[in-house]
């Protein structure tokens, strides 16, 4: 299972199907995070004077070489530029990783209805406690971390993901601070961070917008 379905487990209410704490955007912001890390991990790509460099062979893996293509573009001059485009240079990363683990029976989806947005009930509920377990021991812990529990920990902190790491209030202090040490140890996990906060700049922006548009025409 790559990094970037593990987060997407991590990230869904498994019953409701839903991304916990209304965080969707931001988990899809790092879903092209971690594709990026797993091709750093495996040797594929580094960060190279503030951009991310294609360095590697090619991934067996059709979503991770789509990615690896992307990131090999002229385009966005910036690693923050990179991942802010990959999900449509890819051909839509948050819906080739649902298909992966609808394909893989690891997840249901829910059609659209006039009344909801599409929902994704885990089915596999041994995979996602697997995911769970793994990184809330390593949040909990002060044990050195595996690169990939890493990125996993790295990214729960930008993609709103504390309280499902942390699900009690008492422990959460220490998290942030395993947080911080696993982000110290992904590069990708600030550029994906960094993209968060433009996400949140341009929705505060629009929502000031609306409610001036809305205050003009009363």
């Amino acid at each position: 299972m790559l990094l970037a379905e593990e987060l997407l487990l991590l990230g869904l209410d498994p019953a409701k199907g839903t991304v916990v704490n209304s965080a969707r955007q931001y988990v899809k912001v790092g879903l092209s995070g971690a594709l990026v890390a797993e091709l750093a991990l495996a040797g594929q790509v580094e960060l190279r004077d503030r951009r991310f460099v294609p360095i590697g062979g090619q991934p067996d893996d059709p979503l991770l070489r789509d990615v690896l293509a992307a990131l090999a573009q002229p385009k966005g001059r910036r690693s923050k530029d990179q991942v802010r485009r990959l999900d449509k240079a890819a051909g839509g990363v948050w819906d080739r990783v649902v298909a992966r683990l609808a394909d893989g029976g690891v997840v249901r989806r829910e059609p659209r209805s006039l009344l909801r947005s599409e929902r994704y009930p885990v089915r596999d509920l041994a995979a996602r406690a697997e995911v769970l377990d793994r990184v809330r021991a390593a949040a909990a812990s002060d044990r050195e971390l595996d690169p990939r529990t890493a990125v996993l920990l790295a990214l729960s902190g930008p993609c709103r993901l504390l309280e499902v790491v942390a699900p009690d209030r008492s422990t959460r202090k220490h998290a942030r601070t395993r947080i911080d040490a696993a982000t110290a140890q992904t590069p990708v996990a600030p550029v994906v961070k960094a993209v968060i906060q433009d996400v949140q700049v341009a929705v505060a922006a629009a929502a000031t917008a609306a409610g001036a548009a809305a205050a003009a025409s009363g």
